[in-house]
């Protein structure tokens, strides 16, 4: 692996110094710069099909210090408040991944969230890296590798091989450099742009990763930030990549808990680890191609038998509420040899998968100057293998980084008014993230969500709490009663779904 630190100049004076040139520099681009102009179709058509009104701009930021930098291009869309009581403070989209596009998931999450609208902009920020703004996810090079991958039925090895491969090959032709890709510097773009369209302050809305940014942004830029509203917290001291088996594991054994409790669950399901190790051994000895059916569209794509894919779909579809009723159900069937459903879970997963939509190189430009700097081994669950850390170790061993200082990764403490929410069924981002991250934050509250995994700020009463939070934050604790109706899914206990030959009218109902 490459040295992660022969000299570490991130040290908190000199992050000082770098914010203070950088903004300078950043006052004396903004006066030239154009202001927000309708959004083009062409480059931003979901944008346009969902809000006619969007305004857009392309805004020119340096990639790094000094006195003549390269200059790089932050793609960005305001959507206005839709009534006239507008306020001066948008709230700001801060998406997850990392490596996620802000711009493209943004129709979808401001759908969620239209309430949250009426008095407010929505700014959506590509952060650097992503999608429209100098984007490192390597597309030209990776989009060709995964369309022939699955043409060929490649092994899982095979696949992750070819990927590295793709991503070396996209280094060599990078007009950038990844070392400058960080959060710290996303920071600094997000307040550049905060000053050129004239906000006072943002309401961060942060989602995963995005929470992460959320704390980097604040801690910087404290007098900048009105509120956070942090869904699915990944606080600074927390590794992300660290304990993404463990804490699946964690996922996994409150569905057989939960299964157990239920009767009929119990009774389809008796015994959910056997099986599932009956499953990894029938794939560990099958010797044919496996056929998976798109249950949406029909489509047909094939997969090598690999025990190891098992281990994957269940992991991703712990993330999913819908999906997350399947898995009992698809770990017996594919005990007995009958994989329709792991595979069909496994042929929807893609825009539902955490790793959708990812730019990778930017992944790697973050994880691997922060959290992989801290990271000396390896580790495992007992159900559960840490394919994310395994990937990075390798990808880090050639993906040029600098480590960040070790106060990166202090408590972030602050009296700013926060929002904190988590699902008790999250894989990735449990509860207990969000209470340690508590315990530093001391204007702020929590809600755990006891039905909810990954990204519970869109369920139920969820929005209409938010609004009430943002509309008053001196209020010292906010009502939740009413997400005790967000309750996990049943589970489905044949192909029929979650109540087949359940006569109890009341179960029905529920």
């Amino acid at each position: 692996m490459t040295a992660l630190a022969a000299k570490l100049e991130n040290t908190l004076t000199k992050i000082v110094l770098l914010i203070g040139l950088w903004g300078t520099l950043a006052t004396s681009i903004a006066d030239e710069m154009t202001p927000l102009s309708p959004c083009n179709p062409e480059r931003h058509p979901d944008v346009i099909a969902y809000e006619p009104a969007s305004l857009c701009a392309e805004i020119e930021v340096p990639e790094a210090e000094g006195d003549n930098p390269r200059m790089m291009t932050l793609s960005v869309v305001v959507l206005p408040a839709t009534t006239r009581e507008r306020v001066a403070d948008p709230i700001v989209l801060l998406a997850g991944g990392p490596g996620q596009s802000a711009i493209e998931v943004a129709p979808d999450w401001s759908a969620r969230f239209e309430n949250l609208r009426k008095t407010r902009d929505f700014l959506i920020i590509d952060q650097r890296g992503t999608g429209s703004s100098s984007s490192l996810a390597c597309s030209e090079h990776l989009d060709p590798v995964l369309e022939s991958l699955e043409a060929q039925t490649a092994s899982v090895e095979e696949a992750l091989a070819a990927q590295i491969a793709a991503l070396r090959e996209c280094l060599a032709h990078l007009d950038a450099d990844p070392t400058h890709y960080t959060s710290r510097n996303a920071a600094v773009d997000l307040e550049f742009v905060r000053q050129h369209l004239d906000y006072p302050a943002l309401n961060l809305f942060g989602i995963s990763y995005g929470t992460r940014m959320a704390f980097i942004y604040a801690r910087q830029y404290p007098t900048s930030v009105r509120s956070l509203i942090l869904d699915a917290v990944a606080p600074t001291n927390m590794l992300i990549p660290e304990r993404v088996a463990l804490d699946a594991d964690l996922a996994f054994q409150l569905i057989e808990r939960e299964c157990q409790s239920n009767p009929s669950c119990q009774s389809a399901f008796p015994n959910l680890q056997q099986k599932l190790e009956q499953a990894e051994a029938f794939l560990r000895d099958l010797d044919q191609d496996l056929l998976a059916i798109d249950p949406l569209t029909g489509e047909r794509s094939f997969a090598k038998p690999d025990p190891r894919l098992i281990n994957r779909l269940l992991r991703s579809a712990l993330y999913s509420r819908g999906l997350r009723q399947l898995v009992p159900l698809a770990i017996s069937e594919a005990a007995e040899g009958r994989l329709e459903v792991l595979l069909g879970m496994g042929a929807v997963l893609n825009p539902e998968s955490p790793s959708s939509g990812i730019s990778l190189g930017m992944m790697a430009s973050v994880l691997c100057s922060e959290d992989m700097t801290q990271m000396e081994s390896i580790q495992h669950g007992e159900i559960f293998d840490n394919a994310l850390q395994e990937l990075l170790i390798e990808i880090c061993g050639f993906w040029p980084h600098q480590a960040v200082g070790p106060e990166y990764f202090e408590p972030f403490r602050s009296d700013t008014p926060a929002l904190l929410m988590s699902g008790t069924l999250d894989p990735i981002t449990p509860p207990s993230y969000a209470k340690e991250a508590m315990k530093s934050l001391t204007a702020a509250q929590h809600i755990e969500v006891l039905g909810g995994t990954h990204g519970v700020g869109h369920l139920g009463c969820m929005p209409d709490l938010i609004e009430t939070f943002l509309d008053d934050l001196s209020n010292p604790e906010l009502d939740t009663t009413c997400t005790r109706s967000i309750e996990p899914r049943p589970f489905f206990t044949s192909h029929a779904g979650p109540f087949a030959g359940d006569s109890d009218e009341e179960a029905l109902h529920d």
